[in-house]
């Protein structure tokens, strides 16, 4: 594996590392903190060219809604949906 393949495993293996604290995030209902997250993913799949990625997680960011707002239905799945991006099979 040359060294571009080796970051990017790294890089997509941080992804999952932020996806997975996101989760964690909305499961203790501390929605700013999975927001947050979410908007780290949506950064990073923009700087990797990651478009499935970028496009389910401005999903996700748009079904949280913003800081001080309820969450819209179907965000769980949205994050669901981001997990699956992540890990394509």
């Amino acid at each position: 594996m040359n060294m571009t393949d080796h970051e990017t495993v790294l890089r997509i293996a941080q992804l999952n590392v932020e996806a997975m604290a996101m989760n964690d995030a909305a499961l203790a209902d501390d929605l700013d903190e999975a927001r947050f997250r979410a908007h780290l993913i949506r950064t990073s799949a923009h700087e990797m060219g990651l478009t499935r990625v970028l496009e389910v997680a401005e999903d996700v960011i748009v079904l949280l809604r913003p800081v001080g707002t309820d969450p819209l239905p179907g965000y769980g799945h949205a994050m669901l949906r981001l997990a699956k991006a992540l890990n394509p099979r």
